[in-house]
């Protein structure tokens, strides 16, 4: 089979020879991404032996993950980790490049089954991965620039106690959120308050990571960093 590496450029090669020279520029970084992800990441997803395959080969020729494996390595998992994870928080592209990376992996996921690179199951559960996904991340993109330009214009009064890290949007009111910590305790927190554009973007299940201070008002955001999609 066809290592991953090769597999990619074909995809690529095809889809220069139909697009305009400005949509393939979009079309070459996304999939740049893709294989950088799949080199750092994607080992995550092997068995144990082809876990040790993997360091052997890189260990000893210095091999990445896309010319050792074939794209059968390339699994839902993968896609959407790079989707809601890899490009989110590493890169942090623009609510423009977000939106043509979900393009772009939505036609990739289906040339390779088309040219059975990918079996049926693993296509059913990628493709629905990606759909899910396309739409949702130049939102997520979207909420959190929101978030930091209303704690910016927005500052806070004097707070009694702080709390941070993850936390999932439980319910979502107009100008206001409904949180539970995500990572740790469990805890519920709310209500928070934002702005009427805030809480109308916001979807429940959706991860912010934050902090947060209890103010004579309620709880308000303190600081914030990226947005996820549940």
């Amino acid at each position: 089979m066809k290592p991953i590496k090769m597999v990619l450029g074909e995809f690529l090669k095809e889809q220069q020879s139909r697009l305009s020279s400005r949509t393939y520029r979009g079309y070459e970084d996304a999939i740049d991404l893709f294989e950088q992800y799949l080199n750092g990441y994607a080992y995550l997803y092997l068995d144990e032996k082809d876990g040790e395959l993997s360091d052997k080969l890189y260990n000893e020729k210095n091999k990445e993950y896309c010319e050792i494996f074939g794209p059968d390595k390339i699994g839902s998992c993968a896609i959407g980790d790079f989707l809601d994870n890899f490009m989110i928080r590493k890169v942090m592209g623009s609510k423009e490049f977000m939106k043509t990376v979900g393009i772009v992996m939505k036609k990739f996921v289906q040339w390779v089954n088309e040219k059975g690179y990918m079996n049926e199951k693993e296509y059913e559960q990628s493709r629905e991965t990606v759909v899910e996904l396309k739409n949702e991340l130049p939102k997520v993109d979207e909420l959190a620039t929101l978030i930091y330009d209303y704690i910016q214009d927005n500052p806070p009064e004097d707070w009694t106690e702080t709390i941070e890290g993850y936390f999932i949007v439980t319910k979502t009111d107009p100008g206001k959120l409904s949180l539970e910590d995500y990572l740790e305790s469990g805890e519920k927190i709310g209500p928070v308050f934002v702005s009427n554009e805030i809480s109308s973007l916001c979807k429940k299940g959706w991860v912010i990571c934050l902090k947060l201070g209890q103010t004579s008002r309620g709880w308000q955001m303190l600081e914030s960093g990226n947005v996820y999609p549940g």
